[in-house]
């Protein structure tokens, strides 16, 4: 694929260290982090309203040796806008609001203190030197020191055996800093740019059931309504072991050995809405990974099968479960977040598929209960829209967009495929739903009030090929006596 914006920044990494959980859903240091779901609200002339819905992300470098990270912004529909590469020494951390990426301001979140691009010359501070610092053309941004000549922090700090010392210059590698441009600096005309390309990936097409069911189905409420404002989309974040100017869907990204298996990072997600008074956290989406996983499907096989390079990140969940609310002034949205866009083309016109393989089931708190699927999967011989066909995407929990929605409140299943497993067919990319994984997420909104979960997975085919439907992550147990 052609390249829009290229944002670079190098250096090299070494191996990285597997974790005994990996395959678990859990917020540990990891080598992926992803934000599912990303929200910024414009104003009436496409510029980020400063008011409005922002998101936030904080990466944090757990170890003390220096990092490099690759940031991949997503469009709704799959298709990459823009990358850039940052820094992190080590314990650093770096913040980034999304709502400075789309006005380009890169100068309020690059993590460089130079004033001309950064080259790791071996001239920067180093353990036991004096101040002041920081020299330019040196990083050392994010590493706290005290007053005196010794870093502040574990190395110096500890009760017990102290840390390793954080290191800004650990790393030594030829092509560390070719087509690197750090700091950005500011970088405000490619805002435009990335606004543009983020709104033209949503869109409210017509729904079309062939060949699974004979009807063409309307989209539901939330679909039909849907504005390009506020503008959502979602994030990778890769380490990775040099500088490169490659997106994870294009096959040089694998074939360059640009993705690292260091599991150093952790991540925070927060929702900011000045003007409804609203604010909602999640942990970042920690994806591990771990070289003695070559035959895990993993989080990026259908991009690395294309390259015929194994993919040894943990694979995301295939069935999940949360609660809604919607009676006693709660109000209830899901966030959901899969690897497919559910578009096809017919006579030259675009259609969302409405037969995607997903089946739900909710239950109240009455005992009673209900099933529906996205078309061919379930069976069902009403044709029903598929609620949920970009590839993230934040939906009211209520009866108006879920038919088989139970009332008031209860909790929902949401199985994919593969734990489905029924014969897809139809109008789609086979090679995408051979990969389908998934995140759920749920946001409460009472008042001005709100707060936000991570759903919890009850199944994941790729780690575990018995989740399948009846049982998933569930055994009938025994009732008590």
């Amino acid at each position: 694929m052609k390249k829009t914006l290229i944002l670079a920044l190098a250096l090299a990494l070494v191996g990285g260290v597997a974790y005994a959980n990996f395959c678990a859903r859990d917020y540990v240091p990891a080598a992926t982090l992803l934000v599912p779901y990303a929200v910024v609200d414009l104003d009436a002339t496409n510029v980020p309203n400063p008011s409005g819905y922002t998101t936030l992300l904080a990466v944090t470098n757990v170890s003390s040796s220096k990092q490099l990270i690759h940031v991949v912004v997503w469009a709704a529909d799959s298709s990459h806008v823009v990358d850039f590469d940052e820094v992190l020494s080590g314990y650093d951390v770096w913040t980034i609001n999304f709502r400075d990426l789309l006005t380009g301001s890169f100068n309020l979140f690059d993590t460089g203190d130079s004033t001309k691009p950064w080259k790791d010359d071996g001239s920067g501070p180093k353990p036991g030197s004096v101040p002041p610092w920081p020299q330019v053309g040196d990083f050392v941004t994010g590493t706290s020191f005290s007053a005196g000549a010794v870093p502040w922090g574990p190395t110096s700090n500890s009760y017990t055996t102290p840390l390793p010392v954080q290191q800004d210059i650990d790393f030594a590698h030829a092509t560390m800093d070719v087509n690197c441009n750090f700091p950005y600096g500011n970088l405000s005309s490619y805002g435009p740019t990335i606004v543009t390309m983020l709104q033209d990936a949503i869109v409210t097409d017509d729904q079309d059931t062939t060949p699974c069911k004979s009807a063409t189905v309307a989209n539901p409420p939330w679909l039909a309504n849907l504005t390009t404002k506020p503008v959502f989309f979602y994030v990778t974040v890769d380490v990775v072991n040099e500088c490169n100017q490659n997106f994870p869907d294009e096959d040089t990204y694998w074939t360059g050995g640009f993705p690292s298996l260091n599991n150093v990072i952790i991540g925070d997600i927060i929702y900011l809405n000045q003007t409804a008074n609203f604010s909602e956290s999640v942990p970042a989406v920690s994806i591990e990974a771990d070289g003695a996983n070559a035959t895990t499907v993993g989080f990026y096989s259908r991009y690395s099968d294309v390259a015929s390079v194994a993919d040894f990140h943990e694979p995301l969940g295939t069935a999940f479960a949360f609660r809604y609310f919607n009676s006693g002034g709660i109000t209830s949205n899901l966030m959901l977040w899969k690897t497919t866009f559910d578009m096809f083309t017919a006579a030259k016109v675009d259609y969302f598929w409405a037969c995607h393989p997903y089946i739900y089931f909710a239950f109240d708190e009455n005992e009673n209960s209900k099933a529906r699927g996205g078309g061919g999967p379930s069976g069902f011989l009403t044709a029903e829209p598929n609620v949920i066909p970009f590839e993230t995407q934040k939906v009211p929990l209520d009866v108006a967009n879920w038919n088989g929605l139970m009332a008031n409140n209860g909790w929902m299943l949401l199985v994919f495929d593969p734990s489905i497993r029924v014969t897809i067919t139809g109008p789609t990319d086979p090679v995408e739903y051979t990969y389908l994984q998934a995140w759920a997420g749920v946001q409460y909104y009472f008042g001005t009030y709100s707060t936000a979960l991570e759903a919890a997975t009850l199944g994941n085919f790729y780690c575990n090929p018995a989740e399948v439907l009846p049982l998933l992550n569930t055994y009938v147990g025994a009732a008590t006596p």
